[in-house]
């Protein structure tokens, strides 16, 4: 009987192991590629803008018309930050708001002629960048790199899972 729970025990610390592995493993990565895209320093892309602040406005450049509700859904992201956000936008004319007509609550958010040319100027930026971190590498290459980032992102998309993240600390 001893026997079986240390083979339990030997196994259970051999998958906490594992686990810590690779949890420290993802945290490395994303330190690693939050420095490279330059979203350490809370602006990416040089620009006034946080990554979140340039979601916000990437989700309502390719989702054309959405609430406040709608993007707060999405972006998994705090109420109260996401308000300080569309009030700063409104403030700055890259976003405009209509109240909806199926409820007199909800306001309809989209961006602005100067939102729009905001979003141009952060998808160019974005796109250069990620040109330039790629260019040294071979065509196989890129495509590997374009496979294992599809195989992650299918590994990781459990809408439970994703949803339980937002719970956690983000110390990186």
């Amino acid at each position: 009987m001893s026997e079986i729970l240390l083979a339990f025990v030997k196994y259970f610390i051999f998958v906490c192991i594992v686990e810590d592995k690779l949890i420290n493993s993802i945290r490395e990565f994303n330190r690693f590629y939050t420095a490279i895209i330059g979203v350490v320093n809370n602006h990416i892309l040089n620009s006034e803008y946080s990554l979140t602040e340039a979601r916000v406005i990437y989700e309502l450049a390719y989702s054309g018309v959405l609430t406040a509700r709608a993007i707060k859904e999405k972006l998994q992201i705090d109420e109260g930050y996401l308000s300080r956000i569309i009030a700063k936008f409104l403030k700055n004319g890259i976003i405009g708001k209509v109240q909806s007509d199926n409820d007199k609550r909800a306001y309809i958010l989209h961006l602005t002629n100067k939102g729009k040319m905001v979003s141009n100027m952060i998808n160019k930026q974005s796109d250069q960048q990620i040109s330039k971190l790629i260019e040294h590498l071979s065509k196989s290459e890129r495509d590997m790199l374009e496979n294992l980032i599809m195989q992650v992102k299918d590994l990781l998309a459990n809408k439970q899972t994703y949803d339980n993240v937002n719970d956690k600390d983000y110390t990186g």
